[in-house]
């Protein structure tokens, strides 16, 4: 296979399936290009077909700028390594590494992840956070290798606790919905879940009268201390802020 260059950017095909095309990206990419053009050492993939397999958001930059764009067709190249090729590129997010493993590997616990993701609707960030405590490089390394796996500590309760949680400020339509759906308030629910002495039923009792204060926090720290606020509420024995948490 040869790298061929072209400036008849009408010749080449979205590829069905491939990611949205991102314009900030593109925007970033053309401001690179112009300052340090290497298009002809980061040539696009194409198939038979001419649909770009990887490349499209350098395509659009080079188009943008009128530049030549650098390609190498490939007659045995398949849509399936869109999946492969997106994986190598910085852009691809935490969620796409988590269906690449666990619809194309079928790991077990990608599989998993993932059905969680789709039970509570959070993002993985704020997932991880809710079952880890927190996203370090490492566990983001183990997703982005497919060497992730839940530890022993893992408590699926925990779970069932959010979810529960998500279905009582459904029912009461506390808004906005998304100040729970980030890794700040799933912080900080964790912690409360395992602060010594808390009481699941107590806390849903508490909060019958006090859910008007759920209103958003600035930081995990702030929506731990509300979190105990509301369960020490007329309560005789009352829960300590055992955690300090980052903001």
């Amino acid at each position: 296979m040869h790298i061929q260059q072209t400036k008849d950017f009408t010749m080449f095909k979205k590829l069905e399936g491939n990611r949205p095309i991102n314009t900030h990206h593109i925007k970033r990419l053309a401001n690179s290009i112009s300052i340090d053009n290497q298009l002809h050492l980061h040539p696009i993939i194409i198939n038979k077909e001419y649909s770009v397999i990887d490349g499209q958001h350098r395509l659009e930059a080079a188009k943008m700028l009128g530049l030549d764009i650098y390609f190498i067709q490939s007659d045995t190249i398949s849509a399936h390594h869109l999946i492969e090729c997106n994986v190598n590129q910085k852009t691809f997010e935490v969620d796409n590494y988590i269906d690449f493993f666990a619809i194309k590997d079928k790991l077990p616990e990608y599989i998993e992840l993932r059905r969680l993701l789709n039970q509570t609707d959070l993002k993985p960030k704020a997932l991880l956070t809710l079952i880890f405590g927190t996203v370090n490089q490492s566990l983001l390394e183990s997703i982005k290798t497919g060497s992730f796996s839940f530890t022993s500590s893992f408590e699926p309760e925990i779970i069932d606790f959010f979810n529960e949680f998500m279905f009582y400020v459904a029912e009461k339509r506390v808004k906005p919905y998304s100040m729970f759906t980030n890794h700040n308030f799933t912080k900080a629910l964790r912690c409360i879940f395992k602060t010594t002495g808390f009481e699941k039923e107590m806390f849903f009792k508490k909060l019958d009268v006090r859910w008007f204060d759920l209103k958003p926090q600035r930081n995990a720290n702030d929506w731990y201390t509300l979190l105990i606020s509301i369960y020490n509420f007329k309560k005789h024995i009352k829960l300590t802020e055992e955690f300090r948490l980052e903001k």
